[in-house]
């Protein structure tokens, strides 16, 4: 397949990065996805340990059509543009397609009690297991943007193929060294900064409305910066000792990856401003990974003139037919 190649404005991470969920974007990708996001039905997984976490699921009329498992980013949801887009470009090729919240995203504060954060993969691995077992016929991959492919590699090389039969696993833009994105986040534009701190507080709030006894207001109005909210709710409200050991906790860098079972696809833009994708050279080696470069792409866009993502579809199509 040829590599992505970035047209006019495009050719800039952060032209590329900021458009790929902007409101014109969104009027695109919302005009195209209607009928799809009219057919989705709303689910409650239960992922262990009475846990729940909520996925639209659009079914095919064929039992054994292939079926694939789409994760949002942080503070994405299944919903974010990029799973809209891609989810009705593999439905519309007969996938059952399932598009998974993970705890807290997508307007489920309420449903579990304790707050998301990115070391809890046991509860996306149980998630992925129950979905598998209501589509036993199906061919099951995974494809995961963000933290979220960061989640989709971690399911595949901490699990086995007789618990979780996989086919692929595909990651755009995997959060590789949490240490490191945190550190490009801080050093980027105040831009991503102020998105990210803004959609937390959101996210946060409704937590609080969720649990009042538990959660308070003023304990997020104090935060000043992402590092400094990151390390106060890993300690205060996760368990961690430091925020060192929380960010390291999730990361997919040293051999966190030798244990893959199944063929994995990971796709990097040289001009993400949150990714590096020098982080690469951390991986672990492994006869299922194999890694992508494009000069252009920004974080999670890969996004053509009219700001559709035709490159992403292909890719993925491409890579699960292989």
């Amino acid at each position: 397949m040829t590599p992505y190649v970035a047209k006019g404005v495009l050719r800039n991470g952060h032209t590329n990065s900021i458009l790929a969920s902007s409101p014109a974007r969104k009027l695109v990708a919302h005009r195209q996805s209607a009928q799809f996001r009219k057919l989705a039905q709303a689910h409650i997984v239960s992922a262990g340990e009475s846990i729940r976490l909520s996925a639209l699921i659009n079914r095919q009329r064929h039992a054994d059509a292939p079926l694939i498992i789409l994760l949002h980013g942080w503070l994405g949801c299944a919903d974010s543009l990029y799973l809209l887009s891609l989810g009705k470009f593999l439905f519309d090729q007969g996938y059952h397609v399932v598009r998974l919240n993970l705890r807290d995203h997508g307007d489920s504060q309420h449903l579990n009690e304790e707050l998301f954060h990115s070391c809890r993969i046991q509860e996306v691995i149980d998630a992925c297991i129950q979905i598998k077992s209501e589509f036993p016929q199906s061919l099951f991959s995974m494809a995961g943007f963000s933290l979220g492919g960061n989640f989709a590699l971690r399911v595949n090389a901490f699990t086995t193929q007789d618990q979780l039969p996989l086919h692929r696993t595909i990651a755009f833009c995997p959060v590789m060294s949490p240490v490191n994105t945190l550190l490009a986040l801080e050093n980027s534009f105040l831009v991503y900064r102020n998105y990210f701190m803004q959609r937390w507080r959101t996210a946060f709030y409704k937590k609080v409305a969720a649990f009042p006894n538990i959660y308070n207001k003023e304990t997020f109005k104090a935060f000043r910066s992402l590092r400094e909210a990151t390390a106060d709710l890993a300690t205060r409200y996760a368990g961690f000792d430091c925020l060192e050991d929380y960010l390291n906790g999730y990361a997919i860098t040293q051999e966190r990856l030798s244990t893959l079972h199944a063929p994995s696809h990971i796709v990097l833009a040289r001009d993400d401003p949150i990714i590096p994708w020098r982080d690469q050279k951390h991986l672990a080696a492994s006869r299922y990974l194999t890694v992508l470069n494009t000069e252009h792409g920004g974080h999670c866009g890969f996004l053509a003139p009219d700001l559709t993502s035709p490159w992403i579809d292909r890719f993925v199509l491409d890579r699960l037919k292989s």
